[in-house]
């Protein structure tokens, strides 16, 4: 919604002029807080006239409807409803304010209130009153469209199509309209009509870019991908604030058809906006090294700034480097003015991840300081205090974050624990219920495997730690935390297995394992140290130049492959993580794969029935995917390289289960083919 007290200093504005014509000096300590508000004078100094004005002349309405707007941007909604309705007791014509915009005004604090039944009561009093008023005209407008927002929010949406058809009926080019019909229809499964109503949207003006970001949505709701994507790009073009959680939920299920669409556009336009989209792509696919290279590219063309130093850092955790990570965090902090909560408690988590209690817990300090009711700095000061052996103060932390702030589950999580350690079970297991309680929700950042474990409900810690999994399949914290899961449940060897997962899928946090005490239970595995030597000799390298002046990024798989008679060469691949054998032919340019390896992977779990987009010659009677079928490949694995989502098409008579073009490798990178030793070479920068 509008914010409220904008559009009362609207009204003062308009209305000022001819109310200083009739100055009645009554009403001085009004007419003094209104020229404040309008020349954005201090609030506390407009409250204090208001106050003056009111204790002189209580029954002056217009006073009161101005002081209930400053109680409402202060969230004080008891007080915004006493002024409001005694407004309305005390309401005589010829004042600032037409009498529609008190209920108008009341209609939004219920609705802050979320008391919906009410707020559409003084909605619908205020469009009838609105109605009545010729100078009312232009706030029919904004009326109806909250009204509809209410009736959306309530999933009304028949209700919110009669406002918004008002709306059209009043001016039938109204963009703001027409997208909340197809918002309605989208929340009604009615695609093919709203991709109809947002064409022709499209054509009353076509920088309006809600036209795009609902379009986007319906493309991806049906099923086509790309054209979503290309609507994004433009949604991306036109936005002055575009959503980025609405197009890292479009992009991200084409990454590398989104990285290209991106790439074009920096071609054309050599722009910082378009090349900070470029590196949200490689951290949506998990590709932090390449995002890193590209923040370096970034400070060198543009300078350096609290956004690169910040992001960077958070990419070089991601790879596992600490100190590089503590570095720029720290850049990040002083180019500022030392007191960013945020930036603080980022350094003060790399610290703890690298063992470096002392200095993590100097800066969860400080972030108590900062933000004293935000339960975080208090969990995690608690836990360094826990991990350097201090239980008393980990305990005093504990209760102190639960004091401010009792809907943090993790620190009820932590505090069990502790309990627990502590012989006192029936305290432990009330802080474990409690996070269950509370954590209803199968995402990054769920604790609530960890509780159900604890309460001896390893069955049901599983299946939720595998659908935190399921939600982002790519992320590598998630096997992290299964392994940690499964290494308490003394499952030692799926632990392990679980990590080679979380390090396949880029994890490389090795200060955090070493400190973790949730690895501890298969520390001395030779299969663990064995991993750890694996992946400790093969990071995500970055190398600086004598001159730190750039960084260089570069991933080399070397594969071997068989040369046939027929000229292609087979080499070894992963699908979807079934083994396969691949043929690469250097004149081809698309991705094909046999109907019987294809009906396959169906019928053993290797493709899903959503990885199936050709769906017209799909049987779903004898489960069978046939010929002319277009499917996608969640991930190709060659090497060290991996593709993600991948479209395939599915032929009948061929030879090969699998055939890979050129120009598809070159999706992974540089890729050479070295006759003399049979090897394919991918370098990835």
């Amino acid at each position: 919604m509008k914010n409220y007290l904008l559009i009362i200093l609207l009204l003062c504005a308009g209305a000022y002029n001819g109310y200083g014509q009739k100055k009645q000096p009554s009403d001085y300590h009004l007419q003094k807080a209104i020229d404040l508000m309008q020349n954005n004078g201090d609030e506390k100094e407009v409250m204090e006239c208001l106050d003056q004005q009111l204790q002189e002349t209580p029954d002056n309405a217009d006073a009161r409807v101005v002081r209930a707007t400053l109680y409402l941007k202060q969230k004080k909604y008891g007080n915004v409803l006493s002024d409001m309705n005694l407004a309305i007791k005390y309401y005589k014509k010829g004042g600032i304010f037409p009498k529609y915009t008190i209920y108008w005004g009341r209609a939004r604090a219920y609705y802050d209130m979320e008391d919906f039944d009410k707020a559409l009561a003084d909605y619908d009093t205020a469009y009838k009153l609105v109605l009545k008023d010729k100078k009312g005209t232009t706030d029919i407008y904004d009326i109806l469209y909250e009204r509809a927002q209410i009736y959306y929010d309530l999933k009304d949406y028949a209700n919110a199509d009669a406002d918004y058809w008002q709306m059209l009926k009043h001016d039938e080019a109204d963009q703001v309209a027409m997208i909340g019909l197809i918002r309605n229809m989208i929340a009604r499964k009615e695609y093919d009509k709203a991709l109809e109503l947002v064409n022709k949207c499209e054509k009353y003006d076509a920088d309006y870019e809600e036209t795009y970001c609902y379009r986007m949505q319906i493309y991806d709701k049906m099923g086509e991908t790309d054209k979503a994507i290309d609507d994004a790009v433009i949604y991306f073009e036109k936005s002055d604030d575009p959503r980025h959680y609405l197009l890292k939920s479009i992009m991200g299920k084409h990454l590398s058809y989104a990285l290209a669409k991106v790439q074009s556009r920096i071609q054309t336009n050599n722009d910082y906006s378009w090349k900070q989209l470029r590196i949200h792509i490689y951290k949506w696919g998990h590709d932090y090294a390449n995002a890193i290279q590209y923040y370096n590219q970034l400070e060198q063309e543009f300078g350096s700034s609290i956004p690169i130093y910040y992001n960077r850092s958070e990419c070089y955790n991601e790879i596992g480097d600490t100190e590089r990570a503590i570095a720029d965090i720290t850049k990040c902090i002083e180019l500022g003015d030392g007191k960013d909560y945020d930036a603080i408690i980022a350094r003060a988590d790399y610290y703890r991840k690298g063992g470096q209690y002392k200095e993590a817990i100097a800066d969860f300090t400080k972030g108590v300081e900062l933000e004293p009711t935000n339960a975080y700095p208090y969990y995690k000061r608690g836990w360094c205090y826990e991990l350097s052996g201090d239980d008393d103060s980990a305990m005093k932390d504990y209760n102190a974050g639960i004091d401010v702030d009792k809907s943090y589950p993790y620190i009820f999580l932590t505090r069990g624990e502790l309990y627990l350690k502590r012989g006192k079970k029936e305290k432990a297991n009330t802080d474990f219920n409690e996070v269950i309680r509370q954590d209803t929700v199968a995402r990054s950042g769920s604790c609530r495997q960890y509780a159900l474990h604890f309460l001896g409900r390893d069955a049901e810690a599983l299946e939720w730690m595998d659908k935190i999994i399921a939600a982002d399949s790519t992320r590598s914290g998630g096997y992290y935390d299964k392994s940690c899961l499964l290494a308490r449940m003394g499952r030692l060897n799926e632990s392990v297995a679980a990590l080679r997962k979380a390090f396949e899928n880029g994890y490389r946090s090795f200060a955090h394992i070493e400190h973790d005490d949730d690895m501890d239970a298969i520390r001395e595995l030779p299969e663990f140290k064995h991993l750890i030597e694996e992946y400790k000799a093969k990071p995500i390298r970055i190398e600086a130049d004598d001159e730190q002046a750039k960084d260089k990024i570069e991933t080399i798989s070397e594969i071997q492959m068989k040369k046939m008679h027929s000229g292609l060469y087979e080499i070894p691949c992963t699908i979807n993580e079934l083994p396969l054998k691949f043929f690469f032919d250097t004149g081809a340019s698309t991705v094909t794969i046999s109907s019987v390896e294809a009906n396959f992977m169906l019928k053993n779990g290797y493709l899903k029935s959503d990885d199936i987009k050709g769906k017209e010659y799909y049987s779903v009677a004898t489960g069978e995917i046939h010929e002319g079928t277009t499917i996608r490949l969640r991930e190709i694995k060659i090497g060290d390289a991996i593709l993600r989502n991948v479209d395939a098409s599915v032929v009948h008579n061929q030879q090969a289960p699998l055939l890979l073009g050129q120009t598809v490798l070159e999706r992974f990178g540089t890729v050479t083919i070295d006759n003399i030793n049979s090897k394919l070479i991918i370098k990835q920068k």
